[in-house]
C-alpha cells in the first residue's frame, strides 16, 4: 500500500494532471515545486516550494518523509536554453536527477521518471522503447544523462518518454494553449508541415504513470499518441474546439530560427507500452476528447 507519493515539478502541467490524478486516487501527495504555486487544494495535499540543487533541503525533505514513490517530472525544457546553457540543462536534468536518486537510496522508492522523444535523433522517427537513444541537441543529452542516472541508480523504477506533451492547465505555454490564445485574437499561427511528433496528452500522461506505479511496471514506457506533424496536430486542434482553421500557415523547418538543432521526426512507437499499460494513452479519439473536455472546463470557469 502506497502511503507517500513525492511529485517534482508539480506545477508543471504534467505535474499537475499526474498530482490531480494521484489525489483523485486517494493518495497522500507531496508536490514540490520551485517558483510557481501548485494550484491544487486538497487534504491530501502538502506544497512545497524548494530548488532540486538546494541538496541540504532536498535531504531534509526526503529524511522526514520517505516516500515510497519519487515522480520526477520537474526539468529544463527550454531546448534553445538548453542550447545556450549546456551547463544549467546538465545541472536541472541530470545533476538534480542523480542526487535526488543517491539521497533517496536507502528509502527505495519505486522511481518513475519523465523523459522526452529529444533523446532520438529523428533521422527515421518510429524509435521503440529498446531502441539506443541518439541525441542532436543539449536537452536530449541532458534527458537521456537522466535516463542513464536512473537505470544505475534506482532499485526500481520507470522510464517514461513523452512527446510534445499538451492540454489545458499551468505550466509553460504548450501549443495547444497558444493556438487557442492566438487564434481566439483572430492571429495566424505558424505551424510546421515537415516536423513529426506522436504528441502526448497530458491528462492521460497522468493516468499512464498512476497505472505504472500502482502496477509497479518496471521498464522504458512510451507514453505517446498518434504520429502527425505541428500543422496536423494544429488542424486537429481547431477542428476538436471548433476555431478558425484558416488562420493556420503552414511552413518549414527551414524557415525557423532556433538556436538548437530539432529532430526531424522523432515520433516514438508505443506498441509494447499500449501492451502492458490499459489506459488509452495512444489513440486520437481518447486524447482530444480529454482536449474538449478540458477546454469546456475552462471555458464554463471564466464563466463563473
Amino acid at each position: 500500500m502506497i502511503s507517500m507519493i513525492l511529485i517534482t515539478g508539480a506545477s508543471s502541467l504534467p505535474g499537475y494532471r499526474t498530482t490531480l490524478e494521484a489525489l483523485k486516487r486517494g493518495y497522500e501527495v507531496l508536490a514540490i515545486s520551485k517558483e510557481r504555486d501548485v494550484v491544487i487544494d486538497s487534504k491530501n495535499l502538502k506544497k512545497i516550494k524548494v530548488d532540486l540543487t538546494q541538496e541540504g533541503k532536498i535531504i531534509e525533505i526526503l529524511e522526514e518523509t520517505k516516500p515510497e514513490v519519487i515522480i520526477h517530472i520537474a526539468g529544463y525544457g527550454d531546448v534553445d536554453g538548453c542550447e545556450r546553457n549546456p551547463k544549467l540543462a546538465m545541472e536541472l536534468n541530470y545533476l538534480s536527477t542523480k542526487r535526488l536518486l543517491q539521497f533517496s537510496k536507502k528509502f527505495r522508492p519505486f522511481f518513475v521518471y519523465l523523459s522526452t522523444d529529444y533523446v532520438f535523433d529523428g533521422q527515421r522517427g518510429g524509435y521503440k522503447e529498446s531502441d539506443v537513444p541518439f541525441p542532436v541537441n543539449y536537452y536530449g543529452l541532458s534527458k537521456f544523462c537522466g535516463e542513464l542516472a536512473v537505470e544505475c541508480l534506482a532499485d526500481e523504477f520507470a522510464i517514461v518518454r513523452a512527446s510534445s506533451i499538451y492540454g489545458f492547465g499551468p505550466g509553460r505555454e504548450n501549443f495547444a494553449k497558444f493556438l487557442v490564445k492566438k487564434l481566439s485574437n483572430d492571429e495566424k499561427v505558424t505551424a510546421l508541415i515537415d516536423q513529426f511528433t506522436t504528441p502526448t496528452q497530458a491528462s492521460l500522461l497522468g493516468e499512464a504513470i498512476l497505472e505504472i506505479i500502482e502496477r509497479k511496471l518496471t521498464s522504458i514506457f512510451h507514453v505517446v499518441g498518434e504520429k502527425m506533424s505541428r500543422f496536423e496536430f494544429a488542424i486537429k486542434v481547431v477542428e476538436t474546439l471548433d476555431l478558425k482553421k484558416d488562420l493556420i500557415i503552414p511552413i518549414r523547418m527551414n524557415e525557423m530560427k532556433w538556436a538548437a538543432k530539432r529532430p526531424r521526426d522523432s515520433s516514438l512507437d508505443c506498441e509494447r507500452t499500449k501492451r502492458e499499460i490499459k489506459v488509452d494513452f495512444y489513440s486520437n479519439s481518447s486524447a482530444f476528447d480529454r482536449l474538449f473536455r478540458e477546454y469546456r472546463e475552462l471555458k464554463e470557469g471564466d464563466k463563473k
